[in-house]
C-alpha cells in the first residue's frame, strides 16, 4: 500500500483523496488507528486481540497501520472482541 504523503493545508488534502486509491488507503489508517486506540484503552495487547480473532499478532500490526485490508466479516469480528458495535452508512 502507497504512504500518503504529508499535506501543510487540508485543501491539499482533500485535492489528493480524489486521486484513484488514495481515499481508501486514509480510511483504511483511521479504521486501523481507532482499533488502536480501543484495543489500548481496554489495556489489551496486539498479541491478546489476536488470540480473540483467531489471528496472528503481526496482522494486527499491520491492521493498526493499516497496511492489511479488512474484510466486512473481519471487521465485525473485530468489533465484537473489542465489544463494539459497527455503525455502517452508505451517504
Amino acid at each position: 500500500m502507497k504512504r500518503l504523503r504529508k499535506f501543510a493545508k487540508e485543501g491539499h488534502l482533500a485535492k489528493e483523496l480524489k486521486t484513484p486509491g488514495a481515499r481508501a488507503a486514509y480510511e483504511a489508517i483511521l479504521l486501523g488507528k481507532k482499533i488502536a486506540t480501543l484495543r489500548r484503552t481496554q489495556k489489551m495487547t496486539q498479541k491478546t486481540l489476536a488470540q480473540k480473532v483467531k489471528s496472528s499478532q503481526s496482522a494486527i500490526a499491520r491492521i493498526e497501520n493499516g497496511k492489511q485490508n479488512l474484510s466486512l466479516g473481519l471487521v465485525i469480528t473485530l468489533a465484537h472482541a473489542l465489544g463494539k458495535k459497527i455503525d455502517i452508512r452508505l451517504l
